[in-house]
């Protein structure tokens, strides 16, 4: 048995499991391993130059046969030009983030490419309903790496977006596991999409010392920075993170902590910095207690999710 969604008939993949873009990490080798082991790969184009986007869309397509995305975070001036390079290197589909979701989804449509935007709010959701997009990623802020300036759980985002919209949503942010994808289809979403369980897997292109924060962390061992600037980051606690919290309460400005943290993601990812490096984990990295392939984690996840729907069932009468 399998899980079918709209989510899985729109992007002609087998689970309906999206891995998140994560800069300096996902690159076409855990692109290609989670596309091969049935979900939607992800490049992230966010640190790469543009013959390195060029070189990982035409490495993905070289090792799976299968449907693959690139995330484009929309704030970044060199979104036009990882826009351009999408719709000439004809990706099967974009994940637009951190922007007007109406800015380049009709040209991309028109060239065949299906677009998911995130949406971290229900106003949001109602902007991609306007923009025509194909399907909504509602992150809430449990998730590692960038979140949203409203903080809005996963657990109540979610039922808000499909509420305001007809469109597939996938859930993202809390989820590593079969419960996870249970409880965001029994919300409503159609698939999940994953980061930080993806980290502690052997096909993970990070540095083995970032792994093994992941397995060492507890639930309460992550924070949020940058809420005086309204670019908010979950990370792992350590000199870094604390330095910058310091700075916040002391009412400095964004350009002492971007002399902190420009640069801060490769330290911690590329480098191993555990420090001085931001080490972008979710809230669930606390669940994650061993590295698998992800072959493992996906197969695991929908096996398990069959199983959890099924024993649901001893509770209707």
């Amino acid at each position: 048995m399998e899980l079918k969604t709209r989510i899985t008939e729109l992007l002609n993949i087998r689970y309906p499991i999206l891995q998140g873009g994560m800069a300096w990490i996902t690159g076409w080798e855990m692109a290609a391993a989670l596309s091969n082991a049935g979900g939607l790969g992800t490049i992230a184009s966010a640190t790469m130059e543009p013959e390195e986007l060029i070189l990982n869309i035409a490495k993905t397509r070289e090792h799976t046969a299968n449907p693959f995305a690139v995330n484009i975070p929309l704030r970044l001036p060199s979104s036009q030009r990882a826009v351009e390079i999408a719709i000439s290197e004809q990706v099967p589909v974009v994940v637009s983030s951190a922007g007007s979701p109406g800015k380049h989804t009709e040209t991309m449509k028109k060239r065949g490419i299906k677009v998911l935007q995130v949406a971290f709010t229900a106003d949001m959701v109602k902007r991609c309903n306007e923009a025509g997009v194909d399907g909504v990623i509602a992150m809430g802020m449990e998730s590692g790496g960038n979140i949203s300036p409203p903080e809005i759980s996963t657990f109540v985002l979610v039922r808000e977006a499909v509420e305001e919209t007809d469109l597939p949503v996938v859930a993202a942010g809390g989820i590593a596991d079969a419960r996870g994808l249970v409880a965001a289809l029994s919300l409503g979403a159609e698939g999940v999409q994953i980061g930080t369980r993806l980290l502690a897997t052997q096909e993970a292109t990070l540095h083995s010392g970032y792994k093994q924060a992941i397995l060492r962390a507890k639930d309460t061992d992550t924070c949020i920075t940058g809420r005086t600037t309204g670019l908010q980051f979950r990370v792992l606690k350590n000199m870094l993170a604390t330095e910058i919290q310091n700075i916040e309460k002391a009412g400095k400005g964004r350009d002492e902590i971007d002399s902190l943290t420009i640069g801060s993601l490769r330290k911690a990812a590329v480098l191993g910095d555990l420090e001085w490096g931001s080490v972008m984990m979710g809230q669930v990295a606390g669940m994650v207690h061993e590295i698998k392939s992800i072959r493992e984690v996906l197969d695991d996840m929908i096996a398990g999710s069959i199983q959890e729907i099924e024993r649901l069932t001893k509770y209707i009468v």
